[in-house]
């Protein structure tokens, strides 16, 4: 399974339209006049914070995937970590069709199989969830409750997102506690699934044997890193250090442009917005940046073009920095598979 180049293309001539839609909705000369107040010893503390949040994923990765016994170092689980993310970045469908590329990329280079590399990645996307939930949960109470600078109207908002979050909690808590049962309806679906795949032309179906010992590989997986409350504890962790370290490029961003707004509301608007990462467009791109956008105008308020070129230059950012990070690693494994096969 590769990154298809059109594809890829595509992803990257949507970002530039996107951003140009940014900048021109903030004003092209007020845009370039907010960056560039942006001081060196500031970008550098955006670029270290940036880079930050990019190591701790991939320590993430490098947590789950240890329990499974993919057998990678941290440093290949970081760089690994940058290409699953570039897959994601220059993919139609983002997260949905990035993580099947990033299983198929683990699986190359560790000559394991792919269902052992998808598990790691789901557990480290599940993982994910808990900075989310903390901030939801925590965080958007404390603002609902204590936050002056947030109009009333907004804050009854949060509030009842927050305790939307606490009801999905308690269904997910009920679904990890019946595992067996989960995996049976794991197995209807894709199995279902690949009835209908006859109906598409130029693909066959799987046979149905294999895709049950594929299932079942997949969900053997998920439970060994799931039975390990230390596995799951550090990943937590980690992934919240993670969501803390953007939560800062934002704020550190939006101080360098002038827009003064409560860091809790920097690291709040962070998870809020990375749902938005499930639409069907590349890394997000559009959606998350739009989010934090009406998100940070509506809590904190500011220049509107602040928070735009803010927002534009903590997000390129993020984006960039799988794409380039992650190119390299791609070239490393095809030379690596060159090499092994003798070619």
């Amino acid at each position: 399974m590769e990154i298809n180049r059109r594809h890829a293309a595509a992803a990257i001539l949507a970002w530039v339209v996107v951003y140009g839609v940014f900048v021109a909705l903030a004003g092209p000369t007020e845009f370039v006049d907010d960056v560039t107040n942006i001081s060196g010893p500031r970008l550098a503390v955006m670029m270290v914070l940036n880079l930050l949040g990019t190591v701790t994923m991939g320590l993430v990765l490098y947590t789950v995937g240890r329990r499974v016994g993919l057998g990678i170092s941290a440093v290949e689980s970081i760089l690994l970590n940058a290409t699953i993310s570039l897959a994601s970045n220059l993919t139609p469908f983002g997260q949905a069709s990035g993580l099947p590329i990033g299983g198929a990329i683990i699986s190359r280079w560790t000559g394991e199989r792919f269902e052992k590399g998808l598990a790691a990645l789901s557990i480290k996307e599940v993982a994910g969830f808990t900075p989310a939930i903390l901030v939801f949960v925590f965080g958007g109470g404390y603002i609902a409750l204590y936050g002056p600078t947030v109009p009333s109207r907004v804050r009854s908002l949060i509030a009842a997102f927050s305790i939307s979050v606490t009801v999905l909690v308690a269904v997910a808590v009920g679904v990890y506690r019946n595992p067996d049962t989960t995996q049976r309806l794991v197995r209807r679906l894709v199995t279902a699934l690949n009835r209908g795949l006859v109906y598409i032309p130029r693909v066959s179906k799987l046979d149905e044997t294999e895709i049950r010992g594929r299932v079942d590989s997949f969900a053997a997986s998920v439970g060994d890193i799931t039975s390990d409350p230390r596995t799951l504890v550090a990943a937590g962790a980690l992934t919240t250090g993670r969501v803390v370290a953007q939560g800062l490029l934002l704020w550190v961003t939006l101080a360098g442009v002038g827009v003064s707004v409560p860091l809790v509301v920097a690291v709040f608007v962070i998870p809020v917005s990375l749902l938005a990462s499930a639409l069907p467009l590349p890394g997000g791109s559009g959606g998350i940046e739009g989010a934090q956008i009406l998100l940070l105008l509506g809590m904190a308020g500011g220049s509107e073009s602040g928070v735009i070129a803010g927002v534009a230059v903590s997000r390129g950012l993020v984006f960039w920095t799988p794409i380039v990070a992650g190119s390299l690693t791609l070239v490393g494994i095809q030379v690596r598979r060159r090499l092994a096969t003798g070619g």
